[in-house]
Parts: structure tokens; sequence; C-alpha cells
């Protein structure tokens, strides 16, 4: 008779192909949040890197008109930090399995759908201006930590199935990645990743027009925010009824 172990360990597979298209879709809504972010907040909820840079320049009290704009960056560090943590250590030994994604997917879902209420019933405003009151500087800290708490999911999900060169939230890497790629020539067939690699480039910057515009129109993070719910909540659908591991499954 198996033992529980080795049932546990036999659960099947989600088959790979087409699974870069959803991490490719990931950096589209990175682009959308961040942008709108950037717009609403001055500081990223993805891009960790940008908030690193305005968490170096409060040390000198920069820029002047913001004064607190470095404890913003500060807990969105933190958060991702924390989703990074928390998704990687829960889905462990479990990235491939049908239920495993679909759960992070409707977690990173439900995270984004909680900071678009707040915005949208006005517990926490849009608005890009803070003052001495320490409600109005403290509040915009809940959503901001529920959207970088959501993008450290994301990530753990495309590295925990392999995609090693979508990381989902940033495009410094991939930059290199592409321009220093041997086979940069090569024909769409003989290069998936670097394929890979265009694909998130172009999804960012859209994603990043299109959450620009969205801010522009509407004053508020909201329909930026509704707009990447909706395609989480999607791709924890399709999760759920991925095909599985089979012959032909790209490795």
């Amino acid at each position: 008779m198996d033992s529980p172990t080795k049932l546990k360990a036999s659960k099947p597979k989600i088959d790979l192909r087409y699974a870069d298209l959803v991490f490719i879709g990931c950096y589209f809504v990175s682009g959308m949040l961040d942008s709108s972010a950037y717009s609403a907040w001055t500081c990223f909820v993805s891009m960790q890197t940008g908030n690193t840079v305005f968490l170096g320049l409060g040390a000198s009290n920069q820029p002047v008109d913001k004064p607190f704009g470095w404890l913003k960056s500060l807990i969105s560090i933190f958060s991702f930090i924390v989703g990074s943590f928390i998704f990687a250590k829960v889905t462990q030994g479990r990235n491939l399995e049908r239920l495993t994604l679909a759960v992070s997917f409707a977690v990173q879902a439900l995270c984004i759908i909680v900071a678009a209420i707040l915005l949208e019933t006005r517990v926490v405003s849009s608005a890009h201006e803070v003052n001495s009151s320490t409600k109005t500087l403290l509040l915009p800290l809940v959503p901001l930590f529920l959207l970088a708490f959501q993008a450290g999911g994301q990530m753990a999900a495309s590295r925990g199935c392999g995609f090693n060169e979508l990381p989902t939230t940033v495009l410094t890497s991939v930059y290199y990645d592409i321009s220093s790629d041997p086979k940069l020539t090569a024909t769409p067939s003989k290069n998936l990743k670097r394929n890979r690699r265009m694909g998130a480039v172009v999804a960012f910057l859209v994603g990043a027009i299109v959450g620009g515009w969205c801010y522009k129109g509407s004053g508020s993070l909201a329909p930026a925010l509704w707009t990447s719910a909706g395609l989480k909540a999607a791709a924890a659908v399709a999760w759920s009824f991925w095909r599985l591991e089979g012959p032909g499954a790209l490795v």
C-alpha cells in the first residue's frame, strides 16, 4: 500500500505549455498598478528598486514637498518581502498543482479587491497630496500594503513554475537578458525565453500606459484596481481547470 507521503508526492502537476502567458499577463497588471500607484502616492507597489531609491532620498528629506514619501516606500518594500516569504513558504513543494496556483491568484485578487473597496468607499483617498494629519498619512498605507503583498505572491508563483525569466515585477534584469542573449536573432520557435522576455516588456509598458490613462481620466486608482482584480480572478479560474502534465509537456 502506498504511504500518504507517496500519495501526496504523486499529485498531478499542471502542463506548463502556455502557462507563461499568465505571467506575461502579470506584467501587464504590474505596469498598470505601478503607474497608477505612482500617480496617486508617488511610490510603487511592485518595482521595489524604485522604492529603495525613494527610501534613500528620504534620508536627505527629499523630495521636500513629500516629506513622508519614504514611509510609503518602506511599507511597500516591507509588504512585498512579507508577501514573497509567505507565498513562497505556503506553496513550497506544491507550486505546480492546480489548487495551489488557483488559491494563490484568488488571494492576490482578494487583496486588490479590498484595496479597491477602500478607495471606492472613500475610506482611503486616491489623492496625491498628504498633510500633517496622521489619518491622512497612515490610511493610504493599508491598500499600499495589500497591493505590494499580492505582488510578492505573483512573483512566488512565476518562480515556482520555473519561469525565472519572468519575475513579473521588474524589467532591469529582463533588459539585460534580452540584450546579452546569444540567440537573440533566432527564430521564435528556437528561443522561447527571449520571446517571453520581450512579451514581458511589451505587457509592462502597455499596462503602465493603460494605468496612467485610467488615473488621469478618473483621478482614482479604483479603475486600475478593479481591472487588475478581474484579471487575477480570471487567472485563478483558469488555473482551476488547467491542463495537467502529460506527454509533450513543456519543461
